[in-house]
């Protein structure tokens, strides 16, 4: 499949889209040095580009090559930044800033901030965050895919809107340390972690507390995303602030 159509996704894991592509057919491709697999409708193609901007970039470049999409959305888990947002509750910023290079991207839609990080984001950078950049929540793959967006011209000769939908997985006060020596470009190392967690059981509890958090986040972005899908305009006006 590789015609245009109408909205691009670009998430990190497979575990994020899980119920979101539940129906959808299904190929592998290859992106740069890696396969990744999408998934499509009539209406949409998502691919899991792997962790981190880098990634992102690539993955939705190649996206907007084979399909030209209208929009292109970065969706996935995010991490909290401010209090008012829990687990299961899903934000859509209006901009998107990364650390590494301070550019800064604006969105279709939306309010607040979105910062991409190049690592994983434990509570005090979080709070950092939050206060050098007024931050809502982070995450580690919004700018790759807002940066190939923003390209599309010069990449297909057509412009592409841009928009992040995100589902927090952890609040503002809650430890990731823990977890970034086993996120890789690939994705999440299980395997090493499972054999890391087996023999330290103080962590099991910060375990099982994550994994329940991850689920209603993947639960909160089906729904979201299932929403952004079938009636992008409605989607967007419900996540933009009233004027």
């Amino acid at each position: 499949m590789s015609h245009p159509i109408q909205i691009a996704l670009v998430a990190a894991l497979e575990r994020e889209v899980a119920g979101i592509v539940r129906g959808w057919q299904s190929e592998k491709i290859t992106v740069a040095d890696a396969v990744c697999k999408v998934y499509y409708t009539d209406k949409a193609v998502l691919i899991c580009a792997g962790t981190g901007a880098a990634r992102a970039n690539i993955a939705a470049k190649k996206l907007l090559q084979l399909y030209q999409p209208k929009l292109l959305i970065s969706m996935g888990f995010a991490g909290s930044c401010v209090r008012r947002f829990s687990p299961g509750d899903v934000v859509v910023p209006s901009r998107v800033l990364e650390t590494v290079t301070n550019r800064e991207f604006a969105t279709i839609c939306g309010e607040g901030t979105l910062v991409t990080l190049d690592r994983v984001a434990g509570a005090r950078l979080k709070q950092t965050t939050a206060t050098r950049y007024d931050a809502q929540v982070v995450d580690m793959e919004a700018a790759g895919a807002a940066s190939a967006a923003a390209g599309a011209v010069e990449l297909t000769g057509a412009k592409c809107d841009f928009a992040a939908i995100k589902a927090i997985s952890d609040g503002a006060g809650e430890e990731m340390d823990f977890l970034a020596q086993f996120v890789t470009p690939e994705g999440f190392a299980t395997a090493r972690f499972v054999a890391h967690i087996a023999i330290r059981p103080h962590l099991w509890k910060k375990v099982k507390h994550l994994k329940q958090n991850s689920q209603l986040a993947a639960n909160a972005l089906e729904v979201a995303v299932g929403e952004a899908v079938t009636d992008w305009k409605a989607f967007a006006k419900k996540h933009s602030p009233a004027k």
